[in-house]
């Protein structure tokens, strides 16, 4: 798009952690800090905002860039039941004080809060059959009769899960309750293809628990504009993720609705095969001792939650099947041997073992720490000076922990801060691995992250070397050659590629908060599309990875204003003998400046691209090969090799409306120019053009 994507806070926060809403997409450059410039604006005088009971089935009615109305068409979430067993389908909405999505869509400051979560249940208790499928359509938000909103479309989740167990919530020992609504929300609908497909509303204060038998993921539907005074809503994205950063359970792809050009999201592993990796994951040397839930399936936890969660203790009465003689809860984190075996209560008790010791001796090794009770938490000494690499790593540890401990000086200066909390170091490893601030009893908009810095370091930097250089430390060979140095197995179990090690699950989502580079997607789409065990449903079955496609760039940004557009639609041909096989069938939204899409997972090279402009000119071009591999940042800017190679019979060409080509075709496919970046982890690709042909000079 035309304005830059910023988020109001770190991008992912672990859904353990008690915050409303999984993620929140923003647009605009004041986005950060939650206000924009003008934010004493209001309507003018002649706006009136659409009334709120405009919710339909067909949309709801919001206020565009220039204050007229216009209706913002529901999405849909579609789930295909790909195992062989019963899915149970929830979605859950986010509680905010402040509900930027409905200030965005009536282009105001009030704000709109919502107290509760809400869930919606799918054929609540008896779930959907294997071979079924279900598509739920959701507007932007329903209003309740008692004037608050349910927002449908920010920070909401997918929950799907193979057994019904503690789904529904009833009075716990927090008096937290799942209350049905009495009038189903406006707008919300259901249909199902081999199933039947009914839904039961219900508010609640909580989201769910980590007890249940089911795998989360994210969603929100749209962005924000800050840049024009009053928010304004911008629908045509959807973001998604699997919160693989807090569990892995079940493969569930997710791909966006109606963009075939975009692979799917997590996994379409059959669920015995996937389970069977977790299995063995567990058995390996790199995961042994790893914990799981105390579950009566392989349920793990990510890299945060083995901190955070490792005292935690069940719902008195939930069902688990590894209890402690003389107590009332039992055990949250247990391990393998005990959930599947016969242990002694002194086992039963121990919430890790030797892989997430390793862990700990890592940390207390190599970094000097003021803890008396360090020695109850590291059992071996690491070798942290031999070689370059291990002095190396020994330093980045120390610039994260130094860094947190800098944002745990700034809590403690704080008037809400818990006078008893200290820089211990299983605090300090917790905030660490959920890279989460110090921020409790006083609420996630303080202290944050992005305001720490310590000499040398400020918050960007701290993130870029906790990302390349520890979490994805187990590329290196020194890893390979001592596992004692890994920072966090976790993450080689999530994205490790086939091949690497049969016992990885090599997936395109979260291994660990800001996991960005590989764990959250925005595109276009219509809505989303989830599967889970198996790829049957998606509209592309191929795995989405930047480096099997690339992005075109148009140039243009500012030759029209940000409310008109400059492409039509798109789409990829397939070749068919000598000939190709060519539609557009992706169609760009109608209001608004985006200079570009996503070609991202294409069946094989070479590949040809249309689109067409406002004017109806059609542009096409192909790119001869897939680009090159690009592992560190010496190969950016690309060889003029490779470039030469992509562009070889390019095709490029532009035709008028009548089919004739235009005069400045050969202008226009003179500036392509195929290109790469490497801001994180991975390599994105692109391929450059000038602005369309009507604004050439």
């Amino acid at each position: 798009m035309s304005f830059r994507i910023r988020d109001v806070a770190d991008r992912h926060i672990p859904v353990s952690v008690a915050r409303a809403g999984a993620f929140l997409l923003v647009l605009g450059l004041a986005a950060c800090g939650g206000g924009g410039g003008g934010s004493n604006a209001v309507l003018p005088s002649a706006v009136t905002a659409p009334a709120p009971e405009s919710t339909a089935a067909a949309g709801v009615d919001c206020l565009d860039f220039d204050f007229k109305t216009v209706t913002i068409k529901s999405r849909t979430i579609t789930v295909h039941n790909n195992s062989a067993g019963t899915i149970y389908p929830v979605i859950s909405t986010s509680a905010n004080s402040v509900n930027e999505w409905v200030q965005a869509c009536r282009r105001t400051r009030e704000n709109y809060p919502t107290k509760y979560v809400y869930k919606l249940y799918v054929n609540e208790g008896t779930g959907i059959a294997p071979g079924s499928s279900v598509e739920v359509t959701i507007p932007l938000y329903s209003q309740l009769p008692d004037q608050s909103y349910i927002t449908w479309w920010n920070g909401g989740r997918v929950l799907l899960a193979d057994r019904n167990d503690r789904l529904l919530i009833a009075t716990d020992a927090n008096n937290d309750k799942d209350s049905l609504l009495a009038t189903p929300p406006a707008g919300v609908s259901c249909k199902g293809t081999k199933t039947d497909c009914n839904l039961n509303t219900y508010s609640s204060n909580s989201q769910f628990r980590d007890s249940v038998y089911a795998q989360l993921s994210e969603y929100t539907f749209g962005a924000i504009n800050l840049e024009q005074g009053t928010p304004l809503f911008v629908p045509d994205n959807v973001g998604y993720n699997i919160s693989y950063v807090d569990h892995v359970y079940l493969p569930v792809a997710i791909a966006p609705k109606n963009n075939p050009y975009i692979g799917y999201s997590g996994s379409a592993m059959p669920l015995p095969d996937f389970r069977s990796r977790l299995s063995a994951f567990l058995a390996s040397d790199a995961g042994k001792g790893w914990p799981v839930y105390n579950l009566a399936q392989v349920k793990l936890p990510g890299g945060y939650n083995i901190f955070a969660q490792r005292d935690g203790k069940p719902i008195v009465g939930d069902d688990m099947p590894v209890k402690i003689a003389g107590q009332i809860n039992p055990p949250e984190l247990i391990l393998e041997e005990c959930r599947t075996g016969t242990c002694s209560d002194a086992d039963k008790a121990k919430p890790f073992g030797e892989a997430v010791q390793r862990m700990q001796n890592l940390w207390g090794s190599c970094v000097a720490w003021n803890d008396p009770l360090l020695s109850q938490s590291v059992t071996a000494s690491v070798d942290c000076t031999s070689t370059p690499e291990r002095v190396q790593l020994s330093a980045d540890l120390l610039k994260i922990k130094l860094f947190f401990e800098e944002n745990y000086n700034n809590y403690k200066k704080l008037a809400c801060a818990l006078p008893d909390k200290k820089f211990s170091f299983k605090e300090a490893l917790q905030h660490i691995y959920g890279w989460v601030p110090f921020d409790e009893n006083c609420g996630s908009n303080v202290n944050k992250l992005a305001d720490t810095r310590i000499a040398g370091l400020d918050h960007a930097a701290a993130q870029s070397l906790y990302i390349h250089s520890l979490q994805y430390n187990y590329k290196t060979t020194y890893v390979a050659a001592d596992p004692k140095l890994n920072f966090n197995p976790y993450v080689k179990l999530i994205h490790g590629k086939d091949g690497d090690d049969a016992n990885d699950l090599h997936m395109s989502a979260y291994g660990f908060s800001v996991d960005d580079a590989v764990g959250f997607m925005s595109e276009l789409g219509d809505g989303l599309v989830f599967t889970v065990g198996g790829a049957t449903g998606l509209e592309n079955e191929k795995q989405f990875t930047y480096q099997d496609g690339f992005e075109v760039k148009i140039g243009g940004d500012g030759a029209v204003a940000q409310n008109v557009p400059l492409i039509k639609s798109y789409g990829v041909c397939t070749q068919n003998g000598t000939a190709w096989d060519c539609k557009q069938d992706v169609v760009m939204p109608t209001r608004t400046r985006i200079s570009g899409f996503r070609v991202g997972s294409v069946p094989s090279y070479p590949v040809q691209v249309h689109f067409t402009d406002l004017d109806d000119n059609v542009y096409t071009f192909v790119v001869n090969k897939r680009f090159p591999e690009c592992n560190d940042a010496s190969c950016i800017p690309m060889k003029k090799s490779d470039v030469d190679a992509l562009k070889a019979g390019s095709q490029c060409k532009v035709v008028d409306r009548n089919g004739a080509d235009s005069p400045r075709s050969a202008q226009w496919c003179v500036g392509f120019d195929p290109n790469q970046s490497r801001p994180e982890q991975v390599t994105k690709n692109f391929a450059s053009f000038p602005v369309p042909v009507r604004f050439l000079p």
